[in-house]
């Protein structure tokens, strides 16, 4: 079952009804200052057709309750605007780390964050998993995962958990697709359904070349091989600020980094990636965050990836019947020709 809109009500024990969404959306990480509610009239007003937030801050560790009254506002306002939304877990969370101390405040941090999906209607929970710091992956993934299941059992959340792929530095978990799936397949097993969060940033700063059509079709042959290409339930369309195979991570906005406009144009073109909502968490104009400068921007290129596709279609149909009539024109070429033109990085539609 794939995030999309809602089709109903959304009850405080469910997660939103989803059946996959009819056109590629693009939304933003909003600001959440003065409670969570508010987050949703800024998405509206950048034009963001899905939205991101932070509940608690993403780099101290929490020390209030969660303001309940607040998320049911929230509540309220997403079934109003009907629109897909996700809460993303502090960045301090370390599932994998030797300090008990901090492993006991990482699952009470991932349940916080599954609790206020439940709470506030949302969509689904984004974690880090965090680092072995040196220890390899095998050696922490059983208390990864005792980790992710407590915090799940706590919030008494089963079906909202996105894993997000990393960048790869410092032995972060999840940059390698085996273990995220792993991953996921152990939660299933112990009767948690998680899916993916995949920020595209964080796979090119790991190596997959995401800037062409080539690289976008290998990397989603890998992600198929995986087994991961249709568990994905969010992607964070976020350009290269880094170097491919660089292991770090850093946004750029949308047309402006390493991956560019004709990159997600070919990422658009994947069906896997076009039914679930995109969320940019780039610098914007200011560097505080996204607008609706990089929000427009990046529908844009979307939309002429779309248009591509139409005009490459309708070639092919009319190379059928000229085929079938004989009556292909020598002065303008074949179709085959025409097709293969449409298909080249001059030809696609530039971000304005």
């Amino acid at each position: 079952m794939a995030f999309g809109h809602s089709t109903g009500a959304r009850s405080s024990s469910a997660p939103p009804a989803r059946a996959g969404l009819a056109r590629l959306v693009v939304g933003a990480h909003v600001s959440a200052a003065g409670g969570p509610h508010l987050a949703v009239g800024r998405a509206l007003a950048m034009g963001a057709e899905a939205l991101q937030l932070w509940v608690d801050q993403p780099r101290r560790f929490p020390v209030k309750p969660l303001d309940v009254a607040r998320l049911r506002l929230l509540r309220r306002e997403l079934e109003r605007a009907r629109l897909p939304a996700f809460v993303h877990a502090p960045y301090l969370i370390n599932l994998a780390s030797a300090d008990l101390e901090l492993l006991e405040r990482s699952i009470d941090m991932v349940a916080r964050a599954l609790r206020a999906a439940r709470l506030g209607g949302l969509d689904g929970a984004v974690v880090h998993a965090g680092s072995h710091q040196g220890r390899g992956y095998e050696a922490t993934r059983a208390q990864v995962l005792d980790a992710l299941v407590a915090g799940s059992r706590r919030a008494r959340v089963r079906d909202r958990l996105l894993l997000e792929n990393a960048a790869g530095a410092g032995g972060q978990i999840g940059a390698d697709l085996g273990e995220l799936r792993d991953l996921l397949d152990a939660l299933a097993a112990r009767r948690i359904r998680a899916r993916i969060c995949l920020d595209t940033a964080h796979a090119y700063a790991n190596g997959a070349d995401l800037s062409n059509e080539r690289g976008v079709e290998a990397f989603t042959r890998r992600l198929a091989e995986a087994d991961l290409l249709e568990r994905i339930g969010l992607v964070h369309a976020n350009d290269a600020g880094s170097a491919r195979g660089s292991r770090r991570d850093a946004h750029a906005n949308p047309g402006e980094g390493a991956i560019g406009a004709r990159g997600f144009r070919a990422l658009a073109r994947v069906p896997q990636l076009a039914r679930v909502p995109w969320v940019l968490e780039v610098p914007g104009t200011r560097r505080s965050g996204p607008t609706a400068r990089e929000v427009r921007g990046l529908a844009r290129m979307i939309a002429a990836s779309s248009r591509d596709d139409h005009s490459v279609g309708a070639m092919r149909a009319a190379a059928s019947a000229e085929v079938r009539t004989g009556t292909i024109s020598k002065s303008m070429g074949s179709a085959h020709e025409r097709i293969q033109r449409s298909k080249s990085p001059t030809s696609a539609v530039s971000m304005t």
